[in-house]
């Protein structure tokens, strides 16, 4: 005979795209239709493909990893985490970039340093999205996360509506390294790259007192040319 009042305590997961039951934040149907890049074939580093080279020419950083293209549906994934707290698609996200981004990268950087928000839009947030995405895929590779050695002193202007000029010239001297860095090896992670002007000024900042460290940039989605 059944228990009917068990019932009400069982709580079915649904994929957050196609919002059927799932074991898993994204279910293997969906993940397979994600047009995802395939790192692997640009040995870890997407600055060996044209494309992306020519949409980052800002950046002087030496590797480049991400997920996918700024497109739907992980730019939903990505909205809903920066603007609703939905710190779910954090978890979701980070278990896509390390399967399919990282993959079996070797050798992995030691420590990540999130993309800081300002103070005042952190209080108007209460949190970072880079800094949530660091914590999971911290948590998913053991590379330990640090999110207090670099702030963002400088209220920059939403880069969105930005030329690509106007962009490197809004987060110029926008950032501040407070205490030493005593790895050899570290990824810069943003939630979304266009230009890199913002990861460019940090990776500046870093390379004038570290010349030696080797800086990773890392990032969910690009924006690359349509």
């Amino acid at each position: 005979m059944w228990d009917f009042s068990r019932l009400s305590l069982v709580k079915t997961q649904l994929c957050l795209l196609c919002r059927q039951s799932s074991e898993v934040l994204i279910c293997d149907f969906c993940t397979r239709d994600l047009l995802l890049f395939d790192c692997k074939s640009y040995d870890y580093n997407l600055l060996n493909w044209p494309k992306v080279r020519r949409g980052l020419k800002q950046l002087n950083a030496e590797n480049v990893l991400a997920l996918a293209d700024y497109q739907w549906p992980l730019s939903r994934l990505l909205t809903g985490l920066k603007f609703s707290k939905k710190i779910m698609h954090a978890n979701a996200l980070a278990k896509l970039f390390v399967t399919h981004a990282l993959g079996d990268l070797h050798p992995r950087p030691q420590a990540i340093i999130p993309v800081p928000l300002h103070p005042k839009r952190y209080q108007t947030r209460k949190y970072n999205q880079s800094v949530e995405l660091g914590k999971c895929i911290s948590a998913l590779t053991g590379i330990e996360l640090i999110s207090g050695m670099l702030t963002r002193h400088k209220a920059t202007q939403t880069q969105t509506s930005l030329s690509s000029n106007q962009r490197k010239a809004n987060v110029k001297n926008a950032f501040s390294l407070h205490s030493a860095i005593k790895y050899q090896h570290i990824a810069i992670l943003d939630d979304v790259i266009t230009t890199g002007a913002t990861v460019e000024a940090i990776y500046q900042l870093i390379r004038r007192q570290y010349p030696e460290i080797r800086i990773d940039i890392w990032s969910i989605c690009l924006t690359l040319e349509h």
